[in-house]
């Protein structure tokens, strides 16, 4: 098996026909047959089901596929790695940035963008983790922060785990959580799941994390109002004196409604047991990254690694330095 292999099999999945294949890849179909074939022979799997319309993938070739991915990826960038070295990073990016670290990392990057990479367009794009997953699968964005618990896929995904963080109920009443409260001040998961809740859809990483965590240890949370915006999250808990599950990044000033800057929030942390997420770097596998791309996220994870590490945040650095 060579690159060349996994090119042919890539094009042939993409297209849906030895024939579409062939006219990506300029090569007759008879001889990509033979190489599929000879590739299903050394893997001991058929990779397609042949149909009257053409090739559908099987099981393992829909596994194999994301294989595939990756080590195409892995070999352009690093050939993009050793190109141009001595050039200027030149390009357009498009960075996705979840809500709830919006406040707390796109200010700084852009700017440390500007100053260090200055022939580098950078777009940032802010939504829930959920969307900004999808828009990274369809080609939407270059490379993006995603939360592991439902928005992280490996499948579609390189992933580049930089940080983990603990989850906090907040609130602008202290007094609703108070009564539930431990001796230390923290509140017990099975008491989190008497507060009315304020939360993104189902769809999206935070909810499935604390719906799934909550329910593996017999509790269901109550979620009276679901909402895709991080802002109004805020704002609504604020309103209708409700409670949220959020991270410490997530209460960074910017990120808050300024109507409530006046307004303290108070955050309690979650025991017995805690929720926790990882945060990842992650870049489309189907597509190779451009230098700009490689050296935006690389900017961006030495400065998610800073953030980790001060009170803004208080997450626990996965990467190294």
């Amino acid at each position: 098996m060579d690159l060349r292999d996994l090119r042919v099999f890539v094009a042939i999945a993409e297209t849906g026909s030895l024939v579409g294949a062939a006219e990506v890849l300029h090569v007759g179909p008879p001889s990509l047959s033979a190489r599929l074939k000879g590739l299903e022979e050394e893997l001991r799997t058929q990779l397609f089901h042949r149909r009257a319309r053409g090739l559908v993938l099987t099981e393992d070739g829909r596994t194999f596929l994301a294989h595939a991915y990756a080590i195409l990826k892995q070999a352009e960038e690093a050939k993009a790695s050793l190109s141009g070295r001595d050039s200027p990073v030149v390009g357009a990016v498009r960075f996705g940035i979840p809500g709830s670290l919006i406040g707390l990392l796109t200010g700084p990057l852009i700017e440390r963008c500007v100053r260090e990479l200055p022939q580098v367009r950078l777009k940032v794009v802010e939504s829930m983790s959920g969307y900004i997953a999808d828009w990274l699968r369809e080609g939407t964005l270059d490379a993006a922060v995603v939360f592991g618990g439902g928005a992280a896929d490996h499948r579609s995904a390189s992933l580049r785990a930089v940080a983990e963080e603990e989850l906090y109920v907040a609130t602008y009443r202290p007094d609703l959580v108070q009564p539930f409260l431990d001796e230390s001040g923290c509140i017990p998961m099975a008491n989190v799941a008497r507060l009315d809740l304020v939360m993104p859809g189902l769809q999206h990483g935070l909810r499935i994390l604390a719906e799934a965590t909550a329910k593996s240890f017999g509790h269901v949370l109550r979620v009276t109002i679901e909402i895709d915006a991080t802002t109004q999250i805020f704002e609504v808990i604020h309103r209708l004196s409700a409670a949220t599950i959020c991270s410490l990044a997530a209460l960074h000033q910017s990120t808050l409604p300024a109507s409530l800057a006046a307004e303290r929030i108070h955050t309690f942390r979650v025991v017995s047991p805690g929720f926790t997420r990882k945060i990842y770097l992650a870049m489309p596998l189907n597509r190779p990254s451009s230098r700009a791309t490689l050296a935006v996220t690389n900017l961006s994870e030495r400065m998610m690694l800073d953030f980790a590490q001060s009170d803004l945040w208080q997450a626990k650095p996965l990467a190294r330095r």
